[in-house]
């Protein structure tokens, strides 16, 4: 029993959405029909001035630029780069050796200022 009621009522919603769709669509003719009556504007169709196919070669190319931009905001770069052998890892190689010495090179200079808290060494 409960089986029968659930299809009728299934089967009374889907005829009342196509009832509400056929008349909708009527309405919609109906409207259509009286304001064509009451058309008062010309169109004109023009010939076109000739074929400009860049419409179709830059929507592609922007379309994919702010996919690649946006790639690069919130993923970074896939390949090259400091330590990743990239263009100019040459350049990468000799930085920590030469960082090391500029650092010993900064305390052998450096005078002896005394003891932490900006007090003299011998009291």
């Amino acid at each position: 029993m409960r089986r029968a009621t659930a299809i009728a009522v299934v089967v009374l919603v889907i005829l009342a959405g196509v009832a509400v769709g056929v008349s909708s669509y009527h309405a919609g003719v109906t409207h259509g029909l009286v304001q064509a009556g009451h058309a008062t504007q010309v169109v004109r169709v023009e010939e076109p001035g000739g074929f400009f196919p860049f419409g179709f070669i830059l929507f592609p190319l922007f379309f994919f630029g702010v996919l690649f931009l946006l790639r690069a905001l919130f993923w970074g770069r896939r390949w090259g780069g400091p330590g990743h052998g990239g263009w100019d890892s040459g350049r990468w190689e000799g930085r920590g050796g030469r960082l090391e010495e500029w650092h010993r090179r900064q305390h052998d200079e450096a005078p002896d200022r005394g003891g932490p808290g900006g007090e003299p060494a011998s009291v």
